[in-house]
């Protein structure tokens, strides 16, 4: 009896022992699902959240305009423009300046205005905050720019230029003659000999703050070749060229007589004449009037055409573009001598022999004689 009853009492121990089991099991498989829900329900939620905020992201990018000042500005600033510099680099030296709110607001009004592609570099006087549109405004105006500008006539020497260029850089006389000794530094072609005259173009040049004498002779110089290029000059015919224009802007009143003084001075140098230009004599004894001395007219030196023959040894003057190429493109006359019987209106007379010639000139003595007075000469 003992042994059955233990049997028994084993047995429902063990049954008893197996449910509990497995209701720990099916508890714990609960607990696992729940928290495998849970998580995945963070998970979601969180990429959910990213994924909101990154359609957002997109939302702000493509509807945000680039930032951007409402007026024209107060205050002034100097900036810079490079030369050869992009769009986006403007763009950065006025945003860099304080001039514009933002480079993407300068770029975006460039684009808009077609005339923008035709900003210059230099110097220009701007004020900070302006409106990107203005700014591009700004840039277009030429009084904005910062420039130093020099104006140089025709048939002027050399010592007129470097006052000139004196006054323009801030320079002494002597300091511009100092760097016109160093030709090859300017960029002088050989043919020149070493002499300036008649190399430095007559013409407006615009140049930035703080430009050398070197810098302002060394561009006149290259547009001296730049013209004689143009006209097909080649480099051992420059300095002839340049002498025979220095003499036709020394000579010519009008534009039409350059043309026909050249082939005179052509025609006398095919005859082995001596040219006989007054000019040439001015350059020696600069003085006021249209008369020359016979002291002046004596003056031992291979510039003075009436004592020796051939042209001059180098230019008397700065020709201009129209002399230069009346100089090169000659007119084809006969005529032998020239005289400005009209110092008012310029009229020219030629002729082929000497005593037409006498006789031209003494119309200009009677013109002189009745003009002196309110002529001054």
């Amino acid at each position: 009896m003992t042994d059955l009853f233990e049997a028994e009492a084993t047995s429902t121990t063990s049954l008893d022992l197996r449910r509990l089991q497995r209701q720990k099991r099916r508890a714990a498989r609960r607990r696992m699902t729940l928290l495998v829900t849970a998580v995945a329900v963070v998970l979601l939620a969180i990429g959910g959240s990213i994924a909101l905020n990154f359609i957002k992201g997109i939302e702000t990018s493509g509807s945000s305009t680039a930032a951007d000042y409402d007026g024209p500005g107060q205050g002034n600033v100097q900036v810079i423009i490079e030369p050869g510099a992009s769009g986006a680099d403007i763009a950065a030296t006025l945003y860099d300046a304080g001039v514009i709110a933002s480079k993407q607001a300068f770029i975006a009004a460039a684009n808009d205005n077609p005339d923008s592609t035709s900003i210059t570099a230099g110097y220009y006087f701007m004020h900070k905050e302006m409106k990107a549109e203005y700014a591009v405004d700004a840039l277009l105006d030429p009084a904005n720019r910062d420039v130093r500008s020099i104006t140089i006539p025709e048939g002027k020497t050399l010592d007129y230029y470097y006052e000139k260029i004196a006054n323009l850089t801030g320079s002494s006389k002597d300091d511009v003659k100092a760097a016109a000794k160093d030709t090859e530094a300017l960029g002088l072609p050989a043919e020149a000999n070493g002499n300036l005259e008649g190399w430095l173009f007559p013409s407006t040049y615009e140049f930035n703050p703080g430009v050398t004498p070197q810098e302002v002779m060394t561009k006149m110089i290259a547009q001296t070749v730049k013209v004689l290029d143009d006209y097909g000059v080649a480099p051992e015919d420059r300095e002839r060229i340049l002498t025979v224009a220095s003499l036709v802007e020394r000579e010519a009143k009008l534009d039409e007589d350059r043309p026909k003084i050249a082939s005179v001075i052509y025609n006398r140098l095919d005859a082995d004449m001596k040219l006989g230009l007054d000019s040439t004599v001015k350059y020696l004894s600069p003085s006021d009037g249209v008369w020359t001395t016979d002291e002046e007219r004596n003056i031992d030196s291979p510039y003075n055409t009436y004592l020796y023959k051939g042209l001059p040894p180098g230019p008397i003057a700065g020709p201009g573009e129209a002399s230069i190429k009346a100089a090169v493109k000659p007119a084809q006359t006969d005529f032998l001598f020239f005289v400005t019987v009209n110092l008012d209106t310029g009229e020219t007379l030629y002729a082929k022999d000497y005593p037409t010639h006498q006789a031209n000139v003494a119309k200009l003595q009677e013109w002189y004689a009745a003009h002196s007075d309110s002529s001054g000469n």
